[in-house]
């Protein structure tokens, strides 16, 4: 009895493990259960909301995504919802108040029966799958190298996700920021400018664009007034040639084709004082307000770069078939060339023989008065010795008189 007890309970405990571990991996804990641990960093987004949707991807604000979903593929499982990665948690704490979180399901079908996987073409190897929205463009996908730690997302999303003002020359630049959904504004005041960078931090789904101080190098037409002899009424002049203006997307107007001509925009002047609180005002209140309320439509404007002087082309000189009198002036011409490098290099290798006959000369000359000097002084040798000789001899002989005198015998003794 007791051994069908202990069989029976380790079979009860082994099922329990086996029916918990596959519900955590395959359907998860209760969505309250993740709620409550949901940081505050991070926002839940429902994909079938199509307008908040496309408020995140697309208005400009930067927005860090995480996707979830419940399809499992070999050798991992996908996180479920709410169920937030420690890379991307930590990340957001770090760029507070710079970059916005959020957690959505990548796999739910949208509208248009594409999942944001098969949208954007998301690899769902990369794990955990980020998505960066900003700017206005088409969201990114977060490159596997970068979410490895928060260290290196960090440092991949947030230059990314700084503010800034560009700068317009060219028509192409002015319709690729003002043609789509973003509104603008437009202005003259310099790009370093800290008005427009507080601008920018401010309002950062609208694009701060500016033509730089001098008119003459940027211009920008509207095509109304004096641009084409027309007189503008009052309620106009508020609107056009005003060196700071706001574009803003007509809503409805139809939706212009690809690489068609952008449909016409709602045109707002300012006229007050260039600074932060002022213009601040002005963008808060155009984009609050409707469109039928003191807009203008117009439609894209101009911007026209004045070219620089063209540089002045080289004289071509004639060819060779030019014709025979220039052809015998050019050969009389390397003729005397010619020849005045013969001259100079005869004149050359005469003064190399010459000076080469002189330092012979020179080296002979110094040879002989060396050999003369040794000579000498062998001579001087010779004669030293000579007399050293004789003086020896003349002493040795004093002394055998000496001696001889010393041994004389005394014969009366």
């Amino acid at each position: 009895m007791g051994c069908c007890t202990y069989f029976g309970s380790a079979l009860l405990v082994a099922t329990l493990s086996w029916g918990s571990y596959y519900w955590y991996t395959n359907i998860g804990l209760p969505d309250w259960y993740w709620q409550a641990r949901l940081p505050k960093d991070v926002e839940q987004i429902d994909v079938s909301d199509t307008a908040a949707l496309k408020k995140i991807l697309f208005s400009g604000e930067p927005w860090l995504l995480q996707c979830y979903s419940s399809l499992p593929y070999l050798g991992q499982h996908l996180p479920a919802p709410y169920r937030v990665h420690p890379v991307f948690t930590d990340s957001l704490v770090t760029m507070r108040g710079l970059v916005r979180g959020g957690v959505l399901d990548c796999e739910k079908p949208l509208p248009s029966n594409k999942s944001m996987v098969n949208k954007f073409g998301l690899v769902r190897r990369s794990q955990p799958l980020l998505i960066f929205a900003a700017g206005g463009g088409k969201p990114k996908q977060v490159p596997a190298k970068d979410v490895g730690s928060a260290y290196a997302l960090t440092a991949w999303v947030k230059p990314k996700a700084e503010p800034r003002v560009r700068s317009i020359t060219s028509q192409k630049q002015l319709q690729g920021y003002c043609g789509g959904r973003r509104t603008c504004l437009i202005t003259r005041l310099p790009a370093d400018s800290v008005i427009l960078e507080q601008l920018a931090r401010n309002f950062r789904t609208v694009e701060i664009l500016t033509l730089g101080e001098d008119a003459t190098k940027v211009a920008l037409s509207w095509g109304r007034g004096a641009e084409v002899g027309e007189t503008l009424e009052p309620e106009e002049e508020r609107h056009f040639g005003r060196p700071i203006s706001i574009l803003r997307q007509d809503p409805h107007a139809p939706p212009g084709r690809k690489g068609a001509r952008p449909a016409p925009r709602l045109l707002r002047g300012f006229n007050g004082d260039e600074d932060v609180p002022s213009l601040s005002k002005f963008v808060t209140n155009a984009i609050d307000a409707d469109p039928a309320d003191d807009f203008m439509k117009a439609e894209m404007p101009t911007v026209t770069v004045k070219k620089s002087a063209p540089k002045k082309e080289k004289k071509a000189e004639p060819s060779a078939n030019d014709n025979a009198e220039v052809q015998a002036r050019r050969a009389r011409a390397r003729a005397e060339k010619q020849k005045k490098e013969e001259e100079t290099r005869a004149a050359q290798a005469a003064e190399e023989a010459k000076m080469s006959e002189e330092a012979r000369r020179k080296r002979e000359a110094q040879r002989r008065a060396k050999m003369a000097e040794e000579e000498e002084q062998a001579s001087n040798l010779i004669e030293e010795d000579e007399e050293e000789e004789d003086g020896d001899a003349g002493e040795d002989f004093e002394g055998e008189e000496e001696d001889d005198g010393e041994e004389v015998l005394d014969l009366d003794m």
